[in-house]
């Protein structure tokens, strides 16, 4: 019976990771494109005549090609299959995401010709605006539509989560209890001597019946009896780890429906926010000093929120790596390009030329963690030291910073999920950074005094199988 209750988890704990959360996500990214494209129209419209004209149509033209593949990746979707071969999608599903992109696509031509229309001289620079504005209206009513239908959809699934749990707490605890009254009746029949012992054994039992699973020690000069009170505290152990499991999995079943929400909510205002920032910088060419401080702010605070989602999604969609020879300094560069600049904390890179056979956005997710999180430690001013070295047939990788280090209590529990030390953290970038890493084959600790992240990897994944 277990069994089959964890193959249902199993089926739908798939269907999240490749129908669910994808959906979710690329109607996401195909709502964002589709806001860049609308903007830069509206920027060669509102600056026609400007001499970079050229430059925003090139761009114009970069996010309606990035609209289209984010539209196939969609419509891929809807054949996604499970390891047996089985569609995901039921029938009607698949109906209404084939409706939902047609529906998109001509939204997108229907944009694309009046755009056309107006650099032919077709139509004004008046006639276009009310245009271009319905097919955005139409657009985002299509794209709402499919959105909700994803997260309703996503519900139902999480809802078969609950049921199909609370039928393995009924099963489980059953068994138990029938266990538990089998060890009483065999108990009952014993000699007198032991009735002392017998009457704690009732009271365990009550206790477990009442999700109290703390183990008791019973002292009795029957062997028999002390086999069964072992037995009771093996049981009242497994049944707390047990416990302890499905608590944490129906948290981690839930996030599976906060990340689409953070999503959908979250990024798709960042998304407006950042189109309308690069709008004004690049209109506004003689910005004071000030107004510059209050963009790199501004812009700070979203990448924190879009690393803070990315955290989550990461850890959900746990994405198959792809393995390939890359070098430490290389990967190192590109963490630092794309961590956000700070005038109060010095970065200083030591890195001995070696390669590994890595996942290279994977190990940038890794890395970028840990050093946002030695910023985040850091309160005011200091320094983060990022050091890598051969050693042997591996590869160490030290991240230290010069802040005030993590409680000795706090250290062994860091890397498990939805455990943070932070008031405004998830509590699963340390987890997905540990997840990555041991499918690298590799291992991460970390230690205080001064605190240090220590990353060991293996130069060559298959090597390290052997």
């Amino acid at each position: 019976m277990q069994w089959q209750y964890s193959q249902e988890i199993k089926a739908i704990s798939e269907y999240h990771k490749i129908m669910s959360i994808p959906s979710i996500t690329v109607l996401q990214q195909i709502k964002t494109n589709f806001q860049e494209m609308h903007m830069t129209n509206m920027m060669i419209i509102n600056e026609n005549g400007l001499e970079d004209t050229k430059k925003i149509e090139e761009k114009y033209q970069k996010s309606k090609n990035e609209l289209n593949e984010k539209i196939d990746d969609y419509f891929a979707i809807a054949y996604k299959q499970n390891p047996n071969g089985e569609y995901l999608a039921s029938a009607e599903t698949q109906e209404q995401i084939l409706d939902c992109v047609s529906l998109i696509r001509q939204s997108v031509e229907d944009h694309d010709k009046i755009f056309t229309q107006f650099q032919n001289n077709q139509i004004s620079s008046t006639e276009i605006i009310p245009l271009i504005e319905k097919a955005e209206i139409d657009f985002h009513n299509v794209i709402d539509k499919n959105s909700r239908m994803e997260i309703s959809t996503m519900e139902q699934v999480q809802s078969n989560v609950n049921k199909i749990e609370e039928n393995m707490k009924n099963v489980f605890l059953g068994s138990s209890v029938a266990a538990i009254i089998t060890a009483i009746i065999i108990i009952m029949f014993t000699s007198r001597f032991i009735s002392k012992p017998i009457s704690e054994l009732i009271e365990i039992t009550k206790e477990i019946s009442m999700g109290n699973f703390n183990k008791k020690e019973i002292k009795s000069i029957n062997s028999d009896v002390n086999e069964i009170s072992i037995s009771l505290n093996n049981m009242s152990e497994e049944l707390e780890k047990y416990k302890s499991k499905i608590i944490m999995q129906e948290k981690l079943s839930s996030i599976g429906e906060l990340a689409s929400r953070l999503a959908h909510d979250i990024k798709n205002p960042l998304t407006v926010i950042k189109v309308s920032l690069d709008l004004i910088k690049s209109t506004n060419k003689n910005l004071s000093t000030e107004d510059i401080e209050k963009f790199e702010r501004i812009e700070d605070a979203m990448y924190r929120i879009t690393h803070q989602i990315d955290n989550v999604l990461d850890f959900i969609k746990g994405k198959p790596m792809e393995f390939v020879n890359h070098k430490i300094k290389e990967i190192l560069d590109s963490v630092i390009n794309d961590l956000p600049k700070s005038n109060k904390i010095s970065m200083e890179i030591v890195s001995e030329d070696s390669e590994i056979e890595c996942d290279f956005e994977a190990m940038k997710v890794v890395l970028i963690n840990l050093v946002i999180n030695s910023m985040h430690a850091i309160e005011d001013e200091g320094k983060i030291k990022i050091n890598s070295k051969v050693r042997g047939d591996k590869v160490i990788i030290q991240i230290e910073d010069s802040g005030p280090g993590i409680p000795k209590e706090k250290l062994e529990k860091i890397f498990e999920p939805l455990y943070t030390t932070k008031q405004e953290g998830t509590g699963l970038g340390l987890a997905s950074c540990k997840s990555i890493i041991e499918q690298h084959n590799g291992k991460i600790s970390v230690k205080n005094n001064p605190t240090r992240f220590i990353i060991e990897l293996p130069k060559k994944i298959n090597q390290s199988k052997k």
